[in-house]
């Protein structure tokens, strides 16, 4: 590449020895581009010319002339010129494949900025080669989205080998005169495209299927074609029948709010600027093998380099990419092979890609890559329209459709009657209980408290042990049992209302277990005291021990009662003979003078036992003899009813004699129906007017009325909808097309655990960079767009991360730090081999890893869940 020094010496070069205009500029492939207009070109050819050139750069690699005399030059808009488009912008082929091969691109899909464009979406479907089902893919993704109710214009530009109307069967239809190639050659001819209406047929009268064909072919067809010049349209002050073409599109009178486009294939002129100029989104088809490797690559960076139709001097827009790889062969082991080849190899590809920020512009190569199978049906099969279950091309029609923005958009009802509020209303009025339950104000978690079957089981009395990971709803569980009059609190977690000054803490703990030991006594037979205690506490009239030589749950100096008043009164009425069936007897005489149920809640015995080591195994000692005596002592009382919150791995850990029942009496705060997971946002979003409102007017139905009916028991369809309304229905792009998909499979942790506090953190995150999007790029697909979601993944997988080491797990820091040097997920079981083995099956315990099966081999290998695979700075197989 000539330097920019170089260029200033020739130029002055050139302007010594001419006098006049000169200008030189750097082609965008190798050498110079020279123009001057001086009289010393007077009378010489244009041969004679260049070389009084070359005689002053004799060793100058020029590669382009423009040399005029003033008087030549006067026909000739300077200013015009000098605005033109510098040749290395021209969507052409020499040019695109020239800036492909940079060393780092930076791109600007409109998904990331704007998340959907206004109809018609064009989308051109191309290869470098044939027989990779590239018209295939078009004609079952163009039927995929008309099924879903949008109008779709499939435009066969494939003109040397037009197929789309054979492909939908209406072949016979195609008459001389009609088609792309007549409407081109008349625009290069006249400056204006014709009506294309007279051109378009419907394909089918069930949907808003419609066809522009190449033409008939036949002599007048090949004149025509031969005459097509696409390289000379983007020429100064060319007429640019393509773009009247594209632009016509607008006017039909079913205007479409997706255009698809086959291209022809190889490297032919017209292919280059269906994909670098007028396309918003290319899907690429190709099969992997060797031999489409380099030329493919070649086109990718392409691409990569390439400003749509749609950009502008304040903003450049790359056309999205996507990849079909097909037809691989259909047995799983052979398909999962080339898969990963494909992957690989498209991997490399978009490495050098980079967004407007700097970082990777691309996520997981899995949400822009699609494989298809080798299908027979398809193969022999004459027409699509003869076809059914090519559901493998359900995903190609996603990544276009998520690109559209509906008829439906917020704002945009036609019905004068429904008051709506604005998106700005609503978005300012949303708030989310990202806070722990031990964090939140009681008002504010008995507005988002959700029921559900799992809930209702763990409120339930007969339930004895509530069991759930952290952050899953135990301590708004507790919370919510708190709340009722005969509720009597053991152990709580500290900072709630809940935790008083005698509530036993590690300190506590571990001064009892100093007590037992010298009693030789277990852990079983002090809990029946620490009951006791916090009865007396909360019914000072109960009955008192007839033992205790003083009564007993009273403050040594007639204040407070306090901690040391809990461990002086344990000391005494441990102290005498028969101290186990002595206050067993005295729990069953309380429980006989209660006229009404009350209910024991023993939460925070995951933290309150200390997290060292030692306290951790007084924690399970601890915890078991809870267990233990609740098993035992339960049966034999009426009114005073157990509930233990107990962590999962705890639960899993402790040994207690006849488990099974405790087991049967047991309910897991798992959160593994998804609709029920959509809900904690609805009801969270109901506290907002402007929501609420949003929603009824849309969704509301005679005989129902939403604002009627609490969240825990709307149907199905309407959760749906309102979550639509808040998040949008697709992720633009996504495999997991549908945000409620991808919100369910992104914070699942490995044994498909979901959180309610991780949806109401990722809702908070969302909302918060929303209110900053829509200041810059107005979006009226839905409250909260898709891009909120994704990029508020990385502050969720912070915070869920943080609760497992820092909350839980502690000891779980080296096998954490491993998995950050080895970077990528998931990968071979055997890089953990020096790791301990307590801790990878703690690891896959708590749903950090989950152990699955290689491609190749089937080695075992070890995933990390996206909930906390961002925070562990993984790259995921597949993933830039």
């Amino acid at each position: 590449m000539t330097q920019p020094d170089d260029i200033a010496r020739i130029e002055d070069a050139l302007q010594g020895s001419l006098g006049g205009q000169v200008r030189v500029s750097a082609d965008p492939f190798s050498g110079i581009r020279v123009m001057a207009i001086s009289v010393a070109f007077a009378g010489l050819t244009p041969r004679a010319r260049r070389e009084r050139i070359e005689a002053v750069l004799p060793d100058a690699d020029i590669v382009r002339y423009d040399l005029l005399t003033p008087e030549e030059a006067t026909f000739i808009e300077l200013e015009d010129l000098n605005a033109a488009p510098a040749a290395d912008q021209l969507p052409l082929w020499p040019e695109a494949l020239a800036n492909g091969r940079a060393d780092a691109i930076t791109v600007r899909f409109p998904s990331e900025d704007y998340g959907t464009l206004p109809s018609p979406v064009v989308s051109t479907f191309y290869s470098l080669r044939g027989g990779v089902g590239r018209s295939t893919a078009l004609a079952h993704a163009a039927r995929i989205i008309a099924d879903q109710g949008l109008t779709v214009l499939c435009i066969d530009m494939d003109l040397e080998a037009p197929g789309l109307a054979s492909l939908f069967d209406v072949e016979d239809s195609v008459t001389e005169g009609i088609g792309v190639v007549p409407l081109l050659a008349q625009a290069e001819m006249t400056g204006e495209i014709g009506a294309l209406d007279e051109h378009v047929m419907r394909v089918t009268e069930e949907v808003g299927l419609f066809l522009l064909p190449a033409g008939c072919p036949g002599p007048e067809y090949a004149r025509l074609l031969s005459h097509l010049d696409p390289t000379a349209w983007y020429g100064q002050d060319e007429v640019n029948p393509l773009r009247l073409l594209v632009e016509a599109v607008s006017e039909l009178a079913e205007r479409p709010d997706v255009v698809l486009i086959d291209s022809r294939t190889g490297i032919s002129p017209l292919a280059a600027p269906l994909l670098f100029d007028v396309s918003d989104i290319n899907v690429i088809a190709f099969y992997p093998h060797p031999q489409a490797r380099t030329g493919t690559r070649a086109l990718t960076r392409a691409l990569l380099a390439a400003s749509s139709r749609r950009s502008t001097q304040e903003s450049q827009l790359t056309p999205e990419v996507r990849f079909v790889v097909s037809p691989v062969p259909a047995t799983p082991e052979v398909r999962e092979l080339y898969a990963e080849r494909a992957q690989d190899w498209i991997r490399e590809w978009l490495s050098v890609a980079r967004n407007t920020s700097g970082g990777s512009a691309f996520g997981a190569l899995e949400e822009i890559v699609q494989v298809v199978g080798y299908q027979e049906s398809l193969a022999a099969s004459d027409s699509v329209m003869r076809v059914q279950g090519a559901d493998d091309f359900a995903v190609v029609a996603d990544w276009i459709t998520g690109l559209v923005e509906p008829r439906d958009a917020l704002g945009e009802r036609e019905e004068e009657k429904y008051a709506e509020p604005s998106k700005e209303q609503v978005l300012a009025s949303l708030q989310f209980a990202g806070e722990t339950a031990e964090n939140q104000e009681w008002n504010e978690l008995h507005d988002t408290f959700l029921s559900t079957s799992d809930v209702d089981r763990a409120l339930d009395l007969d339930t004895v042990v509530v069991i759930g990971r952290k952050g899953t709803g135990k301590t708004a569980v507790f919370r919510k049992l708190a709340e009722t009059p005969t509720a009597i609190v053991v152990t709580s977690p500290p900072g709630l209302d809940t935790h008083q000054s005698w509530t036993p803490d590690a300190d506590v703990y571990e001064l009892l277990e100093d007590e037992l030991q010298s009693k030789g006594m277990e852990w079983r037979q002090v809990w029946p005291v620490l009951i006791g205690l916090a009865i007396h506490q909360n019914l000072p009239g109960a009955p008192q021990p007839t033992w205790a030589a003083a009564p007993i749950g009273h403050a040594a100096g007639g204040g407070e009662y306090l901690k040391t008043d809990l461990l002086n009164d344990v000391r005494a009425l441990l102290s005498v003979s028969q101290a186990p069936l002595l206050i067993g007897e005295w729990l069953q005489d309380i429980d006989s003078s209660l006229t009404a149920d009350h209910v024991l809640l023993f939460d925070a015995l995951d933290t309150g036992f200390g997290n060292t080591e030692r306290s951790r195994r007084r924690r399970n000692e601890g915890v078991a003899g809870l267990l233990t005596m609740v098993g035992s002592l339960g049966p034999q009382l009426s009114r005073l009813k157990f509930k233990v919150l107990l962590r999962e791995d705890i639960w899993r850990e402790v040994s207690v004699p006849n488990k099974s029942h405790l087991s049967a009496r047991s309910a897991r705060l798992s959160w593994s129906n998804k609709t029920d997971y959509l809900r904690i946002a609805i009801k969270q979003a109901w506290r907002s007017t402007a929501f609420k409102q949003l929603v009824t007017s849309r969704l509301n139905k005679p005989g129902f009325r939403l604002e009627d009916t609490p969240v825990e028991y709307w149907p199905e369809e309407f959760v749906r909808n309102a979550w639509v309304i808040l998040a949008s229905e697709r992720v633009s792009g996504g495999r997991t097309a549908y945000t409620d998909n991808w919100v369910w499979s992104r914070l699942a942790d490995a044994n498909g655990d979901h959180a309610p506090r991780a949806l109401a953190q990722m809702m908070t995150v969302a909302v918060s960079l929303e209110r900053g999007f829509e200041a810059g790029n107005r979006y009226s697909r839905s409250i909260i767009r898709p891009r909120a979601l994704v990029e508020s993944l990385d502050e969720v997988s912070s915070s869920a991360l943080d609760a497992l080491q820092r909350d839980e797990f502690p000891e779980l820091d080296p096998l954490l730090a491993q998995l950050r040097r080895i970077g990528s997920t998931p990968f071979p079981a055997e890089q953990l081999e020096d790791a301990s083995p307590d801790l990878v099956r703690l690891a896959r315990d708590v749903g950090l890893l989950e152990a699955v099966s290689g491609p190749r081999d089937k080695t075992e290998r070890y995933r990390v869940p996206e909930v906390y695979r961002k925070a562990l700075s993984m790259t995921r197989k597949g993933q830039l």
